[in-house]
């Protein structure tokens, strides 16, 4: 029992130097941007002159509108890819868990063999492609290259596997076609490891920041992770303080997304496993 208790209390310690060492880099970031520029380095964590100025700085009437536009386009952006990626994700992944078509196991080797493909090698075809469409600079640049996802195919792969057949049986015998089995079982029963697939790529989408850089080039199309670059970053040197600020403030919209869907997402990550 006496073990048993001490067991409790070393994890309990470790746990807990664990999301001390996890929040330190956070609790930087706030200590931070309530410094003055002149104080960003000055190694004290406890700011010696607290001032609110950078935040008031994000919410002035010239960079109000700015940073709401580009916030606007995050949030847009990173709600529609998710809605799409799962739709399409999970149709291509029912195809291929449970439909029967010659070529099928090429078509998953290949999809599986695209992940290895790093994105700086696609990124010129991929630029000239949407420019070639007149596609650059607009919402279509921001969300259509982010649904060809196989990861997100490869995931909900997985979870179909492993639904019972006798359901899809039953569903036949009921004279259900392989459109309306998708909707009505495999969907329903696949919404925890959707969400889960719809969370990442909301937060993936939202955070990027090399694409929407090179595919937007007007300061109404940019996104917040780019516009925190370009309100910060200066030629010769960078404004830390406020670029903690900024990034504190494009975090809110992913807490608020996580805090929403933490329990789909816990049910997805438990119950999406590997199965080939």
């Amino acid at each position: 029992m006496v073990t048993h208790k001490w067991q409790r209390a070393i994890i309990l310690v470790v746990l807990i130097i664990g999301s001390i060492v996890m929040l330190f880099p956070f609790a930087w970031l706030v200590s931070t941007s309530l410094k003055p520029l002149a104080d960003a380095f000055d190694g004290n964590f406890i700011p010696q002159h607290l001032t609110f100025s950078n935040f008031t700085q994000i919410l002035a009437n010239g960079s109000a509108a700015s940073v709401g536009q580009w916030l606007g386009n995050s949030i847009f952006s990173a709600i529609s890819t998710s809605i799409l990626v799962m739709l399409l994700d999970s149709l291509a992944a029912y195809g291929l868990a449970r439909l029967h078509f010659l070529g099928k196991k090429v078509v998953f080797y290949v999809l599986v063999g695209s992940l290895m493909v790093p994105f700086i090698a696609i990124l010129i075809p991929l630029y000239l492609e949407f420019a070639n469409l007149n596609l650059l600079d607009t919402y279509g640049a921001l969300i259509l290259p982010y649904t060809s996802n196989a990861f997100g195919v490869f995931l909900l792969y997985q979870f179909f596997l492993s639904i019972p057949k006798e359901l899809e049986e039953a569903a036949i015998i009921d004279g259900a076609n392989k459109f309306q089995m998708w909707r009505k079982i495999f969907l329903p029963l696949s919404i925890p490891a959707t969400a889960t697939l719809g969370m990442m790529t909301f937060m993936g989408v939202y955070n990027d920041f090399f694409w929407p850089l090179v595919a937007t080039s007007s300061n109404s199309m940019r996104t917040m992770t780019v516009g925190v670059a370009l309100m910060t970053i200066g030629p010769y040197s960078t404004n830390y303080p406020l670029l903690m600020a900024l990034t504190i403030f494009s975090m809110i919209p992913t807490l608020i997304a996580f805090i929403f869907a933490q329990r789909q997402l816990l049910q997805g990550v438990a119950t999406t496993g590997i199965n080939i």
